[in-house]
């Protein structure tokens, strides 16, 4: 009976230990998360369309709403701190648990979410600015046509959300992607991770960039689940919060 009760306490404490360790990633990405969540970084650039107060929301992750564009590039001195996500991909740590978390949610469900794109230096995105650049002017372009329309589909650099840390490409660069399960997922659930798809297909007016289906970028649960429900761009949502004083 003792070596029983022996045996019971062994095989108690050896599976309270597996589980334990088993968990500890999740606990590790939850703990990170919630410090994150009130947190406002130094480096966060502060995008605003007038010079009135901005209004007082209580919502998570204050840190990452803010605007990436032609008009609101990153100040030169931008800098992320970055954590992988899949193989070398990287984005900003903070935002790095909130994918995590989705892409093993998605996992659970059937869903592969592959990281195609990430986190990018400036270096790199002028690299793949000045490619797309050539590639007009050898369809005939001149300096200033194959510059221009270049810009319809490749940033310069600073003015890439990939350059944030806060956006991530996924699974493929085409269009066909919107009719795949990991789209449909997506349209469901991203949301609630502190996602959007950032460039819809019929807010390429509002937004100034292509339809890419393929692109989400982290915003903070509050806010994604707000231009979720209202069918908005981040645009559209900021003006708008900026409209209400």
């Amino acid at each position: 009976m003792k070596k029983e009760f022996i045996f019971v306490i062994l095989l108690s404490a050896l599976l309270i230990t597996l589980v334990f360790f088993t968990t500890m990633p999740g606990r590790k990405r939850a703990e990170e998360k919630k410090n994150a969540e009130t947190s406002v970084s130094e480096t966060t650039p502060i995008v605003t369309t007038t010079e009135k107060k901005k209004p007082e929301i209580d919502a998570d992750n204050p840190w990452a709403f803010y605007i990436v564009s032609r008009d609101y590039p990153l100040p030169e001195d931008f800098k992320v701190y970055p954590k992988k996500i899949q193989g070398d991909y990287e984005m900003d740590y903070r935002a790095a648990n909130y994918f995590l978390d989705m892409k093993e949610a998605a996992a659970e469900e059937g869903i592969e979410l592959t990281v195609i794109s990430a986190k990018r230096s400036r270096e790199y995105q002028k690299q793949l600015f000045d490619k797309e650049v050539e590639s007009y002017k050898s369809q005939g372009l001149t300096d200033e046509e194959a510059f221009e329309a270049a810009r319809e589909w490749v940033a310069l650099p600073g003015e890439s959300e990939h350059n944030s840390g806060l956006a991530v490409d996924l699974n493929s660069l085409d269009e066909s992607f919107e009719e795949s399960d990991a789209f449909k997922w997506l349209s469901d659930h991203a949301h609630e991770y502190g996602f959007i798809l950032r460039y819809p297909k019929d807010k390429v007016g509002i937004t100034g960039v292509q339809y890419e289906p393929w692109h989400y970028r982290f915003i903070g649960v509050y806010h994604a689940t707000q231009i979720k429900e209202k069918g908005i761009t981040l645009e559209e949502y900021y003006d708008e919060i900026w409209g209400e004083q």
